[in-house]
């Protein structure tokens, strides 16, 4: 439980981050103002959410980083099967895994689609954007607030831009993958490791069970013998006290001796 929770929240995670790139993707190539940010903002943001994809598939496979101790690849057998398998079981239909504008980009395991995909945004990154020395962290900090909300008067689309979308593969392959192959594939590990929590789970209840049901026989059973123990004891105080009673020499005794003697044992005794 102490390495799935972290491994689920950075399964999820790759989903997110991997819409982020390809619409930092999309705007990069358009650059027509839309996103309100400037292309090195839209660069740094890019280059910094590709290296936390890179990072979070990297540590949900092999651990050791973003708090998960030991990665899927070393546990979960159902994992790597889809990771590292052939075919595309993320599909509706398994038996068509074509990419025409990466072939064989999705038949060769989500792993192998991952460093596709990867390698797709650095390239589009490296071709459409400002050299990595201008990169920044500012589109962290930027918070756009009153009249950039309504700075345009006039937008004019660049059809050659907006024609690049459709005729450039790798962006194509990028764009593709916003609801497609990749974002269906880290969906599906998602389940498969809500699966393993639940499996889990239902093993520590049984587990708890099975200790509670020890509990209570132990419990029972000790009390059991205790009152067994007990009343054997107060039988045996029992039967000295008839044997005193028996051997209690009456006819020596006065006649008040023996009603002491004998208040002792009725109901009216203190």
């Amino acid at each position: 439980l102490v390495t799935l929770a972290p491994t689920i929240n950075q399964a999820g995670r790759r989903r997110f981050l991997t819409r982020s790139c390809v619409h930092l993707s999309r705007e990069l190539v358009l650059d027509d103002g839309f996103s309100r940010m400037s292309k090195r903002d839209i660069a740094s943001a890019l280059n910094f959410y590709l290296q936390e994809l890179r990072r979070a598939n990297d540590a949900v496979r092999l651990g050791g980083d973003l708090s998960i101790t030991v990665g899927a690849d070393f546990r979960n057998k159902l994992h790597n099967e889809v990771m590292y398998g052939k075919g595309c079981p993320w599909r509706e239909d398994p038996t068509d895994c074509s990419t025409p504008e990466r072939p064989h980009a999705a038949a060769n395991g989500l792993y192998h689609l991952s460093l596709s995909f990867m390698d797709a945004v650095g390239s589009v990154l490296k071709r459409y954007g400002p050299p990595p020395s201008e990169y920044t962290d500012d589109f962290l900090r930027k918070v756009r607030l009153g009249e950039d909300f309504s700075a345009f008067e006039n937008v004019t689309v660049d059809p050659e831009r907006r024609r690049l979308l459709e005729e450039d593969q790798e962006l194509v392959f990028i764009l593709n993958s916003f609801s497609g192959d990749m974002f269906t594939g880290f969906a599906l590990l998602v389940e498969v490791f809500d699966e393993e929590l639940e499996k889990i789970i239902a093993h520590a209840m049984a587990d708890n069970q099975n200790i509670f049901i020890v509990y209570m026989i132990v419990t029972f059973g000790c009390s059991y013998l205790l009152f067994r123990r007990a009343m054997a004891e107060a039988c045996r105080e029992a039967d000295k006290a008839r044997a005193f009673v028996a051997r209690i020499p009456a006819h020596a005794l006065s006649q008040l001796e023996i009603d002491t003697i004998a208040h002792i044992f009725s109901d009216e005794a203190p």
